[in-house]
């Protein structure tokens, strides 16, 4: 198949007419039929009723009008990104996970780009354990995820450099129209739940640290389960159920009121936000780390005024 026959028959879609797909195109209307009579063979089967007048699709093909353009669009987003690679230093990957991606993860890399400005860094969105494995797996030059004091990654100094960058927690939130109910924060009632799965890392810590003594005070239900952070937010915010989430990442959500802490009802979990620098990178990963942790050093150091 040939690229052009593709664009042809989506200047078809776009148009409804072959002449003026034809003008589009820039070419003849005789030779633009025949490319999209070239397509139909090549898929093998019919995009238009030729039975019918004026133009009419096949309903196959008005079924599947998203795919062709999806198709379309793929094809030039890999090419343009095999352009880019190949006039353009590789990238450090950063390895992420989902909820820091979402909210810490623009601020983390306007810092690294201060101190390498030229440098380009990929961005890999993982789920916890797969955000380790392509660290440990050397597929990810840097790893930027969240550890509790008793579970944390197990990633040997030898392989990587730590650094923690901060502290967040995981609260207890519902929608203001919920905790506004009646029925909601009543203790003889059931509260509904929104979880992550128990294997996943969120999942585990509040296993671990809260959900046990909120269990002991209450009824809960289930309602949801999802290992997305941004997908519990979502259903929080629909009244759906209270949900565990990280305070950060619905800090505007709690800021506005659309979400309530429910303080009273479940602890918090605190969490560390942590990177893992690569040890055996490239000297790019090297020169980045120890600039970085510099930088961090002289940040949290008092000046001799300061301490005077």
């Amino acid at each position: 198949m040939e690229l052009k026959w593709l664009d042809d028959y989506l200047a078809l879609i776009e148009t409804g007419s072959f002449s003026a797909a034809a003008e589009k195109r820039h070419v003849s209307q005789p030779a633009f039929s025949r490319r999209i009579q070239q397509l139909e063979d090549w898929l093998g089967v019919a995009l238009i009723d030729r039975s019918r007048k004026p133009l009419r699709f096949t309903p196959l093909a008005a079924q599947h009008e998203a795919a062709f353009r999806s198709l379309a669009t793929h094809i030039y987003e890999f090419q343009a990104t095999l352009r880019s690679d190949a006039n353009q230093t590789p990238g450090l990957v950063m390895a992420a996970q989902h909820s820091l991606a979402a909210w810490y993860l623009p601020t983390f890399l306007e810092e690294l780009r201060l101190l390498m400005p030229d440098q380009r860094f990929r961005i890999r969105s993982e789920n916890r354990d797969e955000s380790v494995a392509l660290l440990a797996r050397g597929h990810a030059d840097i790893l930027l995820t969240y550890e509790t004091r008793q579970t944390k990654t197990d990633i040997p100094p030898q392989l990587a450099t730590a650094c923690t960058l901060g502290d967040d927690a995981l609260v207890l939130v519902a929608s203001a129209r919920l905790c506004a109910s009646q029925d909601f924060l009543q203790p003889d009632r059931p509260l509904p739940l929104l979880c992550f799965p128990p294997e996943s890392f969120f999942g585990q810590a509040i296993r671990t640290h809260a959900l046990p003594e909120l269990m002991q005070a209450r009824l809960v239900t289930i309602q949801c389960v999802s290992e997305f952070s941004l997908g519990l937010r979502e259903m929080a915010l629909l009244h759906q159920g209270a949900a565990w989430l990280p305070r950060n990442l619905i800090a505007q959500d709690l800021q506005q009121g659309t979400l309530q802490q429910l303080e009273s009802v479940g602890s918090a979990v605190p969490l560390m936000i942590v990177a893992y620098f690569a040890r055996r990178g490239s000297d790019a990963v090297q020169n980045l780390v120890s600039q970085f942790l510099a930088s961090r050093s002289a940040a949290q150091t008092p000046s001799a005024a300061g301490s005077a």
